[in-house]
């Protein structure tokens, strides 16, 4: 089954939370951590891996802490899972078996990409979109 790490569930909840900050305050990670409910420690890499991706930048000393590295209207949730995933498709040299084959990752790489193409900012929207449509 292929799926989404707690890693890659974790680094979107991280973002999340730093999207949300009120007037794009920097957060430390122990208040990051604390709203997430996700380990000091296990956040720590995530956001050094984040900040790797340019993604976010860190502020140093008493004052500092972590931010988006840009708004959230320009970041996507693919570029946040494969961040600290790896890329989520199947790679060029697999294809080939068959045209059946081909054919099939080759719509279910559209789909993925379509799905998780979505803004960081427009989570919302489309929670309030899905939890009116229930």
């Amino acid at each position: 089954m292929v799926g989404i790490s707690t890693k890659g569930v974790y680094a979107l909840a991280a973002m999340y939370r730093l999207a949300n900050s009120p007037n794009a305050k920097l957060m430390q990670i122990k208040e990051i951590a604390a709203m997430t409910q996700i380990s000091h420690g296990y956040l720590e890499q995530i956001l050094a891996t984040l900040k790797k991706s340019d993604l976010v930048v860190s502020i140093r000393g008493a004052n500092g802490g972590y931010k988006l590295s840009k708004d959230a209207s320009e970041i996507e949730v693919l570029e946040i899972l494969e961040a600290v995933e790896g890329k989520f498709f199947v790679p060029p040299e697999h294809l080939g078996a068959s045209v059946v084959l081909d054919s099939f990752w080759q719509d279910i790489q559209e789909r993925i990409r379509k799905t998780f193409s979505m803004k960081l900012s427009e989570l919302d929207a489309a929670y309030q979109t899905y939890f009116y449509e229930i």
